[in-house]
């Protein structure tokens, strides 16, 4: 919700906001310097300052929302792989440039100024599109800010918004360029090509032992195995240590009544409606539906069929219009409504089945209810649980000895890779611990790694209890898999010199389809295709290889399914440019925005340089949760 405020600042912040992701890439080039930072400040640029806080939120709030994107938690380890904290602390540096140059140049707005635009944010408003406080008290406290505090950052990014605007308002790009950029988008090309497989070629022979062993020692770092590690592992979760012979029939009884419509079906009827925009017509129908007429009837007098008036078996909410619904779930079976004056018209309606509402018994599902009900006990359990093997752990109890106190299940991972692989290439299952892998691979076995979340309420502790390291294999270990490698490599290079060859002939004039049928290769012509838009039929080696040159171009690459294609580009049409058109007013629009945000780019880039960033990697690195302490 939080990024419902920052909507508020107009399409130049958000630009602003891309724009600084750019430069989180080169944060990791500033030299650290660590005199002079206070504990709370993270980053220091010119007169403006990073708190640690702040970075901890904003990090915080990327980190669940990627999570949510990929629909699973984000360890810690996988958050550094795709560079998220250079991303965030280079957004939150970006912006500390800005502040400093906006109080560098006195840049500020009245009070007033900067409750009209709060009172403009759309995530304040109540259902009548106007400002609503208590819409604000809720957005706020969602995203566990004060007032106090959302007001100083509206502030601060109403000043940014003015420096952003007098930089770059008002840049529009040169008709050179949108006749450049319409040229290039919308382009389309046709090829005709062929594609050569290993079907193409005769067969490859069995490396000899020579080979194999040249091509062994040359890719050697590939077949390295990796270093293994063996794991103990106790995990406590309320499922795990849930006893559910300990609840009585009578407890989970009562939740089953609590919740009489949890295993029930819902009643459903089969409904059939005639729909009328003539409200004569209806009354009329309605009054031979009553002298005797059969609904059925009364569907061929509108040269209709049974299907077209069939909404099938449905319960009473998937009937949209209330009315409907009430008359059509009043009736007995095989019962014809009178004429319903619904929302979207008359309506006459027949319930043909009903399959009536229906409950498991109790006994079909108190299992179920008492496993459920002792995992909610055993909640309050885990946090005792916790404090109590920690309290064992300091003792200097293993976790052997734990788990025979506790009653607990000792699990032991033989070898497992940092991929999360066995020795034999195997996906090992791990508990649901995203920092598992991570903090094993960081752990010596000596070390007393302190507990993993696990779960949404449990708790996993883990021992290093050997490792194998890292090591080249032997052709022995591996010479199946060497020798399909160096077979798989002889295909490539066969097709490669192929191609080329085709390619060659083609270059200096020869006929393509003569070259594909002395060659027993099927010649394709291609659907016309832009650069961006080829319906995956290419790949896009070849979708670049047919704009690297006019008409008549020669080129080849790698198939979309594997091979290789020898191209030949055989039409180039460009559409006709107007400036005036919908769709170069839209291209106009994206060209405006790229050189703003470059603009914007170069600009903070700018600022950094003359002005010095100095960041606290010791404070980064507990913020991010990768302290050597």
């Amino acid at each position: 919700m939080l990024n419902a405020l920052r909507k508020s600042a107009g399409g130049i912040v958000a630009k602003i906001f891309i724009a600084l992701l750019v430069l989180s890439f080169g944060i990791w080039g500033i030299a650290d310097i660590f005199r002079g930072f206070r504990q709370d400040v993270l980053a220091k640029v010119g007169d403006a300052e990073v708190s640690t806080r702040a970075f901890q939120s904003a990090y915080q709030r990327e980190v669940q929302n990627y999570s949510q994107r990929i629909g699973q938690p984000l360890s810690r380890q996988q958050a550094a792989n795709i560079g998220l904290p250079g991303q965030v602390l280079g957004r939150l540096v970006a912006e500390a440039a800005f502040d400093h140059i906006a109080q560098s140049l006195k840049v500020g707005l009245s009070n007033e100024e900067l409750v009209k635009q709060i009172h403009a944010n759309p995530a304040f408003r109540g259902p009548d599109g106007r400002f609503d406080r208590n819409r604000l008290t809720q957005v706020l406290y969602a995203n566990g800010l004060s007032e106090d505090a959302y007001i100083q950052q509206a502030r601060k990014l109403a000043e940014r918004r003015q420096v952003a605007e007098a930089l770059t308002g008002g840049i529009q790009p040169p008709e050179t360029l949108l006749e450049a950029a319409h040229r290039f988008r919308f382009e389309e090309r046709t090829i005709n090509y062929v594609t050569l497989t290993k079907d193409s070629l005769p067969p490859i022979a069995a490396p000899t032992s020579e080979q194999l062993e040249a091509f062994f020692k040359e890719h050697k770092a590939d077949y390295r195995a990796p270093e293994y590690r063996k794991l103990e592992i106790i995990t406590v979760q309320p499922s795990s240590i849930a006893r559910p012979d300990e609840v009585s029939d009578e407890d989970a009884k009562a939740e089953y009544d609590a919740n009489p419509n949890r295993f029930g079906t819902t009643e459903r009827r089969h409904v059939l409606q005639l729909t009328y925009t003539d409200p004569e017509r209806a009354k009329a129908d309605e009054a031979k539906l009553k002298s005797g007429t059969s609904f059925e009837d009364i569907v061929k007098e509108h040269d209709l069929t049974m299907s077209d008036v069939d909404l099938g078996l449905m319960t009473k909410d998937k009937i949209i219009d209330p009315a409907v619904a009430d008359a059509a779930f009043s009736l007995d079976a095989n019962g014809v409504s009178d004429v319903i004056d619904g929302q979207f018209g008359p309506r006459i309606v027949k319930v043909t089945e009903i399959k009536p509402a229906a409950n498991k018994p109790f006994d079909e599902v108190k299992d179920i209810l008492k496993k459920e009900i002792a995992t909610r006990r055993a909640e309050n359990e885990v946090l005792s649980l916790h404090d109590e093997i920690e309290d064992a752990r300091a003792g200097g109890a293993t976790l052997a000895e734990i788990a025979q106190r506790f009653k607990l299940k000792l699990e032991t991972i033989p070898a497992i890779a940092r991929d999360g692989t066995d020795p034999k290439g195997e996906k090992v299952t791990l508990p649901d611990a995203p920092d598992l892998l991570g903090d094993a691979f960081a752990s010596e076995p000596d070390d007393e790694a302190p507990p993993v979340p696990v779960g949404g309420r449990g708790y996993l502790w883990f021992d290093v209890a050997d490792i194998t390291p890292s090591r080249d294999r032997t052709l022995d270990e591996v010479r199946e898999k060497v020798a399909a490698d160096w077979k798989d490599a002889q295909i490539q290079h066969e097709l490669a010199a192929k191609a080329e060859e085709l390619a060659d002939k083609l270059k200096q004039g020869a006929d393509f389809s003569t070259l594909a049928a002395a060659s027993e290769l099927q010649l394709q012509t291609s659907q016309p295709f832009s650069r961006d838009r080829n319906d995956n039929v290419l790949s896009a080696q070849a979708v670049t290889e047919a704009f690297s040159g006019p008409k008549g171009t020669v080129a080849t690459a790698d198939g979309a399914d594997g091979g290789r294609v020898v191209l030949q580009v055989a039409s180039v049409t460009t559409p006709a440019f107007f400036a005036e058109s919908d769709i170069m007013s839209k291209l106009d629009s994206e060209l405006a925005d790229m050189l703003q945000t470059s603009l914007i780019s170069q600009f903070v880039t700018g600022v950094q340089d003359s002005i010095g960033v100095n960041i606290n990697q010791a404070a980064l690195s507990n913020a991010i949760g990768t302290s050597d302490e």
